[in-house]
């Protein structure tokens, strides 16, 4: 099996196919990792037995996977992401390889484009669907999006994203390292700080809900483009005692315990992992309503979903749950259960397999995942 991913930088594309990967060397089918861009999680994927090489996604892109692919001649190809699904399947056809998968992790014509670039990205996202064998939605709302656009959606199938909940118990908070007590509210969002995750409207609400709770703190987990903004912003809001901008972490799990509430203001998303991370570890969430984040929040039951873009709105919500703590953990077992009965990494994983098997029974070739040589030349599972 070969996967190609666009980066191996931290964010949910790169943790959903290190769980995927992960859960498929199990079920004996081992994997070979093409990224476009380098990052810590190619480590994780190597530890997890995936040899990983780069391929840059540029303008070449199409050809150079071509020839990556006429040497490791996978017996299946699994494509992830916009940019690794059309320089994948147009490499493909070039290098004639099939069956291939292609999962679209929130398609590029749900980002807030110019109509020209809008539109460009509905004519390449159609054309991978209809190169692809089979195209894996997140959400049900991509796939309605979708349908929408006029792309066909018969070889469409919904897998949504996967979590193991027992790491996000077992896990212990992190209080002590920012000098806060057990008694300190803290309110948390673990995302890339990149506009789509609108991290300036985190500080926003930031600043109303300390109004109403003096004591509160916040920490805001990841890095992107966006951090200089951020950090500029957190100084200039007047929040640079009460806010911690904490970068990358291995530590999720951890960090999650840390909070009482977990926030997430996206403008759009596939199906967001850390919501389905916050849930994990018992936490209540307030999350934007946004497709993918609706199909993973149960409004009232499992937290709060409010309008994008409106900081008033969620600071009311985050102030509401940090008053009542009965309401945070009533909220936070009824999420840690949705999890455990819908959001399993071992339902995700065995609904990928399922994909596979049936793509190669119908070329002739579902009894295994063919042996292919790996990326760096020696005898590889594919």
């Amino acid at each position: 099996m070969l996967h190609v991913l666009n980066t191996a930088e931290v964010g949910g594309g790169s943790e959903h196919l290190l769980h995927l990967v992960q859960g498929l060397g199990p079920r004996g089918i081992e994997s070979a990792v093409v990224v476009g861009r380098d990052g810590p999680v190619a480590d994780r994927l190597r530890q997890a037995g995936a040899p990983v090489v780069v391929v840059p996604l540029g303008i070449a892109a199409p050809l150079l996977l071509a020839n990556a692919f006429r040497r490791i001649r996978p017996s299946c190809l699994h494509l992830h992401g916009s940019r690794s699904g059309l320089a994948g399947t147009l490499a493909a056809r070039v290098a004639r390889i099939r069956p291939v998968v292609y999962t679209a992790h929130a398609f590029a014509f749900r980002r807030r484009l110019p109509p020209p670039i809008h539109w460009a990205a509905v004519q390449a996202e159609t054309l991978t669907c209809r190169l692809a064998d089979r195209v894996i939605c997140l959400s049900q709302g991509d796939l309605g999006e979708a349908a929408a656009r006029g792309i066909p959606t018969s070889r469409f199938t919904v897998i949504p994203n996967g979590v193991s909940s027992a790491s996000f118990m077992a896990a212990r908070a992190r209080r002590g390292e920012f000098g806060w007590d057990a008694t300190v509210p803290v309110v948390g969002m673990i995302s890339r700080l990149v506009p789509q995750k609108d991290p300036l409207t985190f500080l926003r609400m930031a600043q109303l809900v300390a109004e109403a709770i003096p004591d509160v703190r916040f920490l805001l987990v990841g890095d992107g483009p966006l951090r200089p903004t951020v950090e500029h912003a957190v100084k200039a809001m007047g929040l640079d005692r009460r806010v911690i901008v904490a970068g990358l972490r291995d530590d999720v799990a951890a960090l999650l315990q840390t909070m009482d509430v977990v926030v997430l203001t996206s403008l759009w998303e596939g199906l967001p992992l850390t919501l389905l991370e916050a849930m994990a570890a018992s936490k209540p969430v307030v999350a934007t309503r946004v497709q993918g984040s609706t199909e993973v929040v149960v409004e009232g039951e499992t937290g709060f979903l409010v309008p994008p873009e409106q900081p008033a709105q969620i600071a009311l919500a985050v102030v509401n749950l940090l008053r009542d703590p009965a309401l945070r953990q009533r909220m936070g077992r009824k999420g840690y259960e949705r999890v455990e009965r819908s959001f399993s990494v071992e339902r995700m994983v065995d609904a990928t397999v399922g994909v596979y098997r049936a793509l190669l029974r119908n070329q002739g070739d579902g009894s295994s995942m063919m042996s292919t040589e790996g990326p760096h030349g020696g005898s590889s599972g594919s």
